[in-house]
């Protein structure tokens, strides 16, 4: 069942981009038992484009089936454990008969071998993306297609950004016909290009047309290159190779770092605050954007950074061990 609604237009309204980001990500820090994390970069077609979040905006560009692999082990993985975990205190006081060893090192060694497997995980399915490309005023695909010649720099389709359009429609998105509102990037002229039709998830429960106009909005800001980067987590630490963005923080009197310094845990609180708001705006006149966040959301001293301590060691080997979780 799908009900189109009108496309998208190319402009930012509500002007509040944000997503929480971990700059000082304590994972990268303390591997534990994932012996095999240097290979998980290796193994994407998105690494170069990951790696230059200044020029790259990426959108996966079909249904992706790692995340599900990973998923269903680690469930399996979790169910195994949990049934350890009851059975040790049956077996301490009634049981009579040899512990069940093998047992428990089956669901360890289970755990295990999916946690360092996951680079590999990664393969299964399809990796392809689309990447908005802010430097040259771009869009490109992995993926192959049958009518266009028109390569960029990478040797991938490319096409004009004002060739590219995003549309709005319900779609069903469960066996029991369940319906969401999902917004649909695509060529303006779909019928030569069926391939770069792209469905993008922007939310779990996204039944309403906010989370299209937000994601929207997000990817035409970003390619504004006109204007600096929006002042967000996830650009602070590339601001300055941006020529527009590094001239603008310097006449704005950007500290050089705020996001850098602050909680994740707070950048959260901020972005469930703007959430909430968007919900409530009307989406027809734009409003000014927040160009100083350093004045607007002050560094709360009370959720402080997380440390790499004993503690955080022990839940993260704790996760690995119980269901081979790599994060």
């Amino acid at each position: 069942m799908i009900n189109f609604i009108p496309t998208l237009p190319k402009e930012t309204t509500y002007n509040r981009f944000f997503q929480a980001f971990n700059h000082a990500s304590l994972a990268d820090q303390f591997n534990g038992l994932y012996l095999t994390r240097m290979f998980e970069k290796k193994v994407s077609k998105r690494t170069f484009f990951a790696d230059h979040p200044e020029r790259f905006l990426i959108q996966n560009a079909d249904k992706h089936a790692s995340g599900w692999l990973s998923i269903a082990c680690m469930f399996i993985g979790f169910a195994g454990s949990c049934y350890c975990a009851m059975f040790l205190p049956y077996w301490l006081f009634f049981g009579k008969e040899p512990f069940p060893i093998i047992a428990y090192l089956s669901v360890l060694i289970w755990n295990l071998f999916w946690l360092n497997a996951f680079p590999w995980t990664k393969r299964v399915g399809s990796d392809h993306i689309i990447y908005f490309d802010r430097l040259t005023g771009r869009v490109g695909y992995t993926k192959s297609f049958n009518h266009q010649t028109e390569k960029d720099e990478f040797g991938n389709a490319s096409f004009a950004w004002q060739d590219i359009v995003c549309i709005t429609q319900y779609a069903v998105t469960s066996q029991h016909g369940s319906q969401a509102q999902l917004p649909y990037i695509r060529h303006r002229d779909f019928d030569t290009y069926p391939e770069s039709d792209v469905e993008v998830v922007v939310s779990e429960s996204a039944n309403s047309r906010t989370y299209c106009y937000l994601f929207w909005e997000e990817v035409c800001r970003f390619m504004d290159n006109t204007k600096p980067l929006p002042d967000v987590p996830v650009y602070e630490a590339v601001r300055h190779i941006d020529p527009v963005t590094a001239a603008f923080d310097k006449e704005n009197g950007r500290p050089e770092r705020f996001w850098q310094d602050m909680s994740v845990e707070q950048q959260r609180v901020i972005k469930r605050q703007l959430m909430s708001e968007a919900f409530n705006f009307a989406f027809d006149k734009p409003q000014a954007e927040i160009t100083k966040p350093w004045e607007v959301w002050p560094i709360d001293p009370a959720m402080p950074q997380p440390v790499l301590d004993n503690k955080y060691k022990f839940k993260r080997l704790l996760k690995q061990i119980t269901f081979g979780c790599p994060v």
